[in-house]
């Protein structure tokens, strides 16, 4: 009889029976996983011999009935039961054990007691949810402190037990299994660090073991089809578990999905999403004519758009991060915007927003200067267990879930807190991120912007007496575009480089790298009448008045808005809010015009806190 093919954990598990009274498997413990047994000899190439799936306790009873174990225990915490495996029936001492409930920490404590001392053949015990019987957050009362005691000290005082396998000349220990997914749930005084536990990770499934489970789902194939169905399954199901395979399978079956669109699937069991919506042909028509509707949003800034254009097209064809295999899951879009403020930065955020999820719709906004503190990172994946918020759950992860496609802005993106860089690399690598309630969630339909004015900060500092960085140039209006894109990149990688030492984080970036210049003197003209024309508009639709502006005005609010291009487009608007909106309100308050009137500014007059408008 051939052997099957065990994973690597379960053979770890193997090597520590002789070594180890006690083992606690985490990790992917609740998947099902795949045992294969080769072909017999003499098969012709195509033989791909049998695959089986098990789960936990079967795999752990293939593993120490091959070492000669009498049996094995299961406590079933619906039952308070024990469940018993025996190929040859279970031995008499364990009739008693059968017939007890299990309900209390005392109880489980006798079993405990009961299985390590047994001196006949070997036997196992899982506990497949460790971490409930002394849960990490609150405090423990005295039944389960004394649980956990009474389990250490029986991994010391545990002894080889007289029968062996006839194949190995070391006894085993009857052997405790403890099961739980995340040690960090387990409390602080499980044996964690007892030199008679052995710790062995479950990992979650390779490619290759997705690509064998997945292989079950199409039996009825030819074996050439069989493998190149398994393996497009496999592909699209990355960082998934065997069930999520399966089920990923079931759901392309029930819908008559060819191999092509296996990711349909996947995308179905990871947010919920049926269709594809970035290749939906609305979007795909707005993209097509995305640059001029960019452009008349955010004038001035032709190149951040052209790129900008350039990762939406990317992102509708599914290619973003198609240079790497590793991970498939990466988010939809990636911009990273840098420049001085009043420049646009968030305002091509907002227009992409509109353009990809409608024209009301607005980028899931977060401030990261209000995530300085230690702890800040809490906030947006939510508090571990035990702490303040934690049935909240985290802002990001809470958006992302309720919203699976979603456009992200993430502001002056330099000011948050070191450690939550670590979050923004696990979602740019893998596309995803884990709760404070261990729950994933995934960011692969979401479109990030970063925003930062990186290296502008530092030529303020200079200014105001600060130290400026080695190597770090001042960058002003006065600069020249390319000097001004030359320095602020140089900040970029200065920062990441350096000041966060996660140059790594810097590569995941990529080309979205954008810089945004100033507002130069021949495109403030086109802002200054797109804010003089949102007045208008506004004054009509409140007051039904039509307002002209005549020519010298307007020419004078140009004059006046040169003086402050420094401080970029936004100092535009505050200009002409200043000059226009307030003198204008003042002046429609006292008069009252009658609806239908025509408005006309014929003058203004004064200077900053005493502006006068002349109106006939």
């Amino acid at each position: 009889m051939i052997a099957p093919t065990l994973p690597a954990w379960a053979r770890e598990i193997e090597l520590s029976l002789p070594l180890h009274p006690q083992v606690l498997l985490s990790g992917n413990v609740r998947d099902l996983y795949p045992v294969h047994t080769p072909p017999p000899a003499g098969a012709g190439p195509d033989a791909e011999g049998e695959v089986d799936l098990v789960e936990l306790p079967e795999m752990v009873w293939k593993v120490v009935s091959g070492r000669g174990y009498a049996a094995m225990l299961v406590l079933n915490p619906v039952t308070a039961r024990v469940d018993v495996r025996a190929d040859d029936g279970p031995p008499a001492w364990m009739t008693a054990l059968q017939r007890t409930a299990y309900d209390s920490p005392a109880a489980i404590g006798d079993l405990l007691v009961q299985v390590v001392q047994n001196r006949e053949a070997p036997v196992a015990l899982i506990l497949p949810y460790t971490s409930r019987l002394a849960p990490a957050d609150g405090l423990l009362d005295p039944a389960d402190r004394a649980l956990l005691t009474r389990a250490e000290v029986l991994g010391h005082q545990a002894a080889p037990t007289r029968a062996h396998a006839p194949t190995s000349t070391m006894a085993p220990y009857n052997t405790v299994v403890w099961v739980c997914e995340r040690q960090e749930e387990l409390h602080p005084l499980f044996p964690i660090g007892s030199p008679m536990l052995r710790v062995v990770p479950v990992p979650r499934p390779t490619l290759d073991v997705r690509a064998a489970a997945a292989r079950i789902l199409f039996a009825a194939a030819e074996p050439a089809d069989r493998r190149a169905r398994a393996l497009a399954m496999a592909e699209v199901t990355h960082d998934m578990t065997v069930r999520d395979v399966i089920a990923c399978g079931r759901l392309a079956r029930d819908r008559g999905l060819p191999a092509d669109r296996y990711a349909d699937a996947a995308r179905l069991l990871q947010v919920g999403i049926t269709d594809d919506p970035w290749s939906a042909d609305r979007l795909r028509e707005k993209i097509s004519q995305a640059e001029g509707y960019l452009n008349a949003r955010v004038v001035g800034q032709e190149r951040a758009v052209r790129k900008a254009v350039d990762i939406l097209i990317r992102s509708a064809v599914g290619l973003n991060g198609a240079h790497v295999s590793s991970s498939p899951n990466r988010p939809r879009g990636v911009l990273f915007l840098a420049g001085p403020t009043g420049v646009g930065k968030t305002e091509l955020a907002k227009a992409i927003a509109s353009l990809v999820l409608g024209a009301d719709a607005t980028p899931h906004r977060f401030d990261m200067s209000e995530f300085r503190a230690d702890e800040a990172h809490q906030r947006l994946i939510g508090a571990p267990p035990g702490y303040v918020g934690y049935a909240a759950g985290g802002e990001l992860t809470n958006a992302v879930r309720a919203n699976p496609v979603s456009v992200l802005l993430f502001d002056e993106i330099d000011k948050a807190h070191p450690r939550i860089f670590d979050l923004f690399l696990q979602i740019l690598e893998d596309g995803r991120l884990t709760d404070g309630r261990g729950a994933t969630v995934y960011f692969t339909e979401c479109f990030l912007v970063f925003t930062s004015n990186l290296g502008v900060s530092e030529a303020k500092d200079t200014a105001i007496g600060g130290a400026m960085a080695a190597g770090a140039s001042a960058v002003s209006y006065h600069t020249q575009p390319a000097q001004v894109e030359q320095l602020l990149r140089d900040a970029f990688t200065r920062f990441f480089n350096q000041t966060l030492g996660r140059p790594e984080l810097r590569n995941r970036f990529g080309d979205s790298y954008v810089v945004l210049d100033y507002i130069r003197p021949h495109v403030a003209p086109l802002i200054l009448a797109k804010a003089l024309q949102s007045v208008a508009a506004r004054v009509a639709r409140a007051h039904e008045l039509r307002l002209d502006i005549r020519p010298d005005v307007e020419a004078k609010l140009g004059d006046i808005m040169l003086e402050r291009l420094a401080d970029g487009g936004r100092a535009i608007g505050t200009m002409v809010e200043t000059v226009v909106v307030n003198p204008l309100g003042r002046w429609i308050f006292d008069k009252a015009p009658a609806p239908g009137s025509v408005v006309t500014l014929t003058s203004i007059a004064g200077s900053d806190g005493d502006w006068r408008v002349e109106v006939s």
